[in-house]
């Protein structure tokens, strides 16, 4: 059955001499892998970088059932952008924030589940990276809210105020700078626990 879907790509792996292998977070909070077919060759189906991780995209997809999993994989017939977030390309830290992010959902992301909130979450941190003038706060801003989203979270007022606020909204009033570092601290060393 051909369907059409909008998603993040969160990861691509090469296949075969020309074959790519995607995990795709969708707008409806699927998470899943899809093959795309001669994408290193075909810039009419796949032209322009559109299957690269961090791009929001439309893609056309064929999934069948079958018995081999060659079969069963999901098959990308088509993709075009929806958003590249080019503002994420203008300095390293910018893209480096942009690859922590997409790195982490896609660790925590387990096929069959369904994650809106957490495409949600990429989403707005994504679009707010492109802009943001304090990449330190953003990460530690999206790093909390996936832990808490993922129920790993210990329970601490000092997260309360963060929690109740958009990514793009900055730091909460009356937050310290030394509040703020201690928070990112702590909140670094769960996620890499967490991730790792």
């Amino acid at each position: 059955m051909l369907v059409q879907e909008r998603a993040v790509i969160l990861s691509k792996t090469k296949y075969g001499e020309a074959d790519l292998i995607l995990k795709l977070l969708t707008s409806t909070g699927e998470v899943f892998s899809a093959i795309a077919k001669s994408a290193l060759k075909s810039k009419k189906r796949f032209g322009g970088g559109v299957l690269e991780p961090t791009h929001y995209v439309s893609v056309s997809l064929l999934r069948r059932g079958g018995q081999g999993d060659s079969e069963r994989m999901v098959v990308i017939n088509e993709a075009q952008m929806i958003d590249d977030f080019r503002g994420l390309k203008t300095d390293y830290d910018r893209l480096e924030l942009a690859f922590h992010c997409v790195r982490a959902v896609s660790t925590v992301s387990r096929e069959g589940d369904m994650h809106r909130d957490v495409f949600n979450l990429l989403g707005h941190t994504l679009k707010t990276a492109e802009t943001a003038s304090d990449l330190h706060l953003l990460k530690m801003q999206f790093n909390l809210k996936l832990l808490h989203l993922q129920g790993v979270l210990p329970p601490d007022d000092r997260y309360a105020p963060f929690l109740r606020m958009s990514v793009r909204e900055g730091a909460p009033a009356g937050v310290t700078i030394d509040d703020m570092r201690s928070i990112g601290r702590d909140v670094t060393m769960i996620f890499e626990n967490y991730v790792s």
